[in-house]
């Protein structure tokens, strides 16, 4: 909470209404969000925040409902639980190599470096291989072309 009233601080609006809350623990999450936080940190603020103050609880008068919506959009975002380590991934390529499963070692693979669910590594062709450009040095997946008709979870 010292950190939030820090950051807020420093915002010309003071936190002397709800509203005023609302927007400073927004762009607060905004930017633990972008630094690279966890959805837990922010969690942990909200319920602190509320905890301290009783009238932003579930049955106070007062709701930071830009926050709630904030928290909602982060956890669409972030992953539901903790990744696989890559030693483990590495062994279970290995098993595969070693029963002659090439093609699956290699989805494997893919799936754990690009964080791909297992349909949309089983979607992916040849054509979805970005080769480098003059701009960008890099190789790149094109998850889902719109030449297919292929959307995100999201809708993206």
């Amino acid at each position: 909470i010292a950190l939030f009233e820090q950051f807020a601080a420093d915002l010309s609006p003071p936190l002397d209404s709800g509203e005023n809350i609302d927007m400073a623990m927004v762009d607060y999450l905004d930017q633990i969000f972008l630094d690279g936080s966890d959805l837990d940190d922010a969690t942990r603020l909200f319920a602190a925040w509320r905890w301290r103050n009783p009238n932003f609880r579930r049955n106070g008068h007062i709701r930071l409902s830009r926050v709630s919506r904030a928290l909602q959009g982060w956890k669409k975002l972030s992953p539901t639980r903790a990744p696989m380590p890559w030693i483990f991934a590495a062994f279970i390529v290995s098993r595969m190599v070693e029963s002659g499963d090439l093609v699956g070692a290699l989805a494997l693979i893919t799936m754990f470096l690009c964080s791909l669910r297992p349909g949309e590594a089983m979607r992916l062709k040849e054509a979805d291989l970005v080769r480098p450009t003059p701009q960008c040095s890099y190789w790149a997946l094109n998850l889902h072309p719109s030449s297919r008709g292929e959307s995100s979870k999201l809708r993206v």
